[in-house]
């Protein structure tokens, strides 16, 4: 059974459908431009505020390094001399002064006994021995205490002479020890705590030991004078 024409009623319906689905079709097609006109505004907007926060990032970096250029302008440098001024007036002359007791005390005490005593304890008068040991034990321990309090390194600037001072100190301390245990050695076998000829013995290494750490006392020290330029006198 064929399909009879459309009445003209029919026709103007279907007119009527077509025409409210194209209206439907154009208002959906302008929500979609219009929604994609409002993400293109948003994208612009994001973008114009991260490019205002960079700028402003920058604007802040770029003003901390003028600020700390300002600051490093403002700080003024050392010269070149500086930290020999300050070893030749505040350093050299308290190291100087302890090397020169260091030695005095050897010579005054004990080279005049010790080399005698050394052989044949037992032809020096105790007393006398025991009264040079302490005296040696006492100066030595004075001059470990004034080595130990001894802190005006720390006024150079440079850090490898600061290193090289106290490394000085450090020997220098450990060779006074040395020293003033050869005194309390041998006044420990006067005393007869213990054997006189191990004491003996035991003082011999005491003073080796002490030349080795003076030996490396010096070699620090003449390393930061070679560097500012400062003879050993």
């Amino acid at each position: 059974m064929s399909n009879s024409p459309k009445t003209e009623k029919e026709k103007n319906k279907d007119v009527k459908v077509t025409a409210t689905e194209a209206k439907q079709d154009e208002t959906k097609k302008k929500n979609v431009e219009d929604q994609k006109k409002t993400d293109e505004q948003q994208k612009l907007e994001e973008k114009h505020k991260k490019e205002e926060e960079q700028k402003e990032e920058e604007q802040k970096e770029e003003q901390k390094k003028q600020q700390d250029a300002a600051k490093k302008k403002e700080q003024p440098k050392p010269t070149a001399n500086t930290d020999k001024v300050t070893y030749e007036s505040e350093i050299k002359p308290t190291i100087d002064a302890m090397i020169k007791e260091y030695d005095e005390i050897w010579n005054q005490d004990w080279r005049p006994i010790w080399g005698e005593a050394s052989k044949d304890p037992a032809s020096i008068d105790k007393n006398v021995l025991k009264e040079k040991m302490e005296s040696i034990t006492n100066r030595y321990d004075e001059l470990s205490n004034k080595n130990t309090a001894f802190k005006s390194g720390a006024k150079l600037n440079d850090p490898v002479l600061k290193e090289k001072i106290e490394r000085f100190r450090v020997e220098f301390g450990l060779a006074t020890n040395y020293r003033s245990n050869a005194g309390r050695a041998v006044n420990q076998g006067i005393k007869g705590i213990a054997p006189l000829k191990g004491r003996m013995e035991e003082a011999q290494k005491s003073i080796k030991l002490s030349d080795q750490k003076l030996i490396n006392a010096v070699a620090s020290l003449t390393e930061v004078e070679s560097k500012l330029g400062v003879s050993r006198n």
